[in-house]
């Protein structure tokens, strides 16, 4: 019986585990990601305005994040946007279509790296567009953006 309430028990904190994670966006230009959850913790890098993090864990006035390439460290918590989801561009150059499928025309195309804002999801397609001017400018498939 001891046995069997202990792997529920670790089943469950497998399956919980992920949900506790979020994405978030960074909410101020060139926030220091720090090696441990304090101001006196070196810092790691730095990660421009908007960039979209993925929230692992919250520890007092810290979250732990983790970037598209995996790196991970801590970022004062007042400094990350939850209600304002982001991407990143991934491969060098993506069409930008007028609806959500391929056989939409391309009204653009975008440099990978880039940072932009997630306005809507349909299936396998994110409508994305400019950030602080808040204007849409398209579709494109989700998996050649990182942070939705």
């Amino acid at each position: 019986m001891l046995r069997k309430f202990s792997l529920t028990i670790l089943w469950m904190a497998i399956l919980l585990g992920p949900a506790s994670a979020y994405m978030a966006s960074i909410g101020k230009e060139n926030v220091n990601v720090r090696n441990a959850p304090s101001i006196n913790a070196k810092v790691l890098f730095q990660i421009p305005f908007g960039y979209p993090v993925e929230v692992i864990q919250s520890k007092d006035s810290w979250v732990e994040i983790k970037d598209y390439e995996d790196d991970t460290g801590w970022v004062y918590q007042p400094l990350i946007k939850r209600n304002v989801q982001t991407v990143l561009v991934t491969p060098d150059l993506v069409n930008i279509r007028q609806g959500p499928g391929l056989n939409y025309k391309v009204v653009d195309q975008i440099e990978g790296g880039k940072i932009y804002k997630l306005f809507e999801e349909k299936g396998q397609w994110v409508k994305i567009g400019f950030y602080l001017e808040n204007k849409e400018i398209g579709w494109v498939r989700s998996d050649l953006v990182w942070g939705e």
